[in-house]
């Protein structure tokens, strides 16, 4: 039976520790530094393990939904369709603006 690989990471730290008790029982106290680096090194190249193995989140998008989309298309042909009518009125330029403005609108929409 396969154990879980948190359940593996667990007995190895387990062992690990075991094993510093007994060899600074049998050493004495004057290897206590030794000790400690090492089981430091152990632990921290665990946790970059752990860390560097971890799934990654997709970062949140800006982007519109396909139903957003949807809905600025709608609403530049509902608005676009009265304001294209007043400008036509005032001259060219201001006709060419407001197209303009909506395929802009439109564009960044898509983007």
């Amino acid at each position: 039976m396969m154990m879980p690989p948190q359940q593996q990471q667990r007995d190895e730290i387990q062992r690990d520790l075991q094993a510093t008790l007994a060899a600074r029982r049998e050493l004495g106290t004057e290897y206590d530094d030794n000790f400690l680096d090492a089981l430091a090194e152990k632990l921290t190249a665990q946790a970059q393990r752990a860390v560097a193995n971890a799934p990654r989140d997709q970062p949140p998008s800006n982007r519109l939904s396909r139903d957003q989309r949807a809905g600025v298309a709608i609403c530049s042909r509902f608005f676009g369709i009265p304001i294209i009518a007043i400008t036509v009125g005032n001259g060219p330029w201001y006709f060419l603006g407001a197209i303009a403005l909506i395929g802009l609108i439109n564009l960044l929409a898509t983007r």
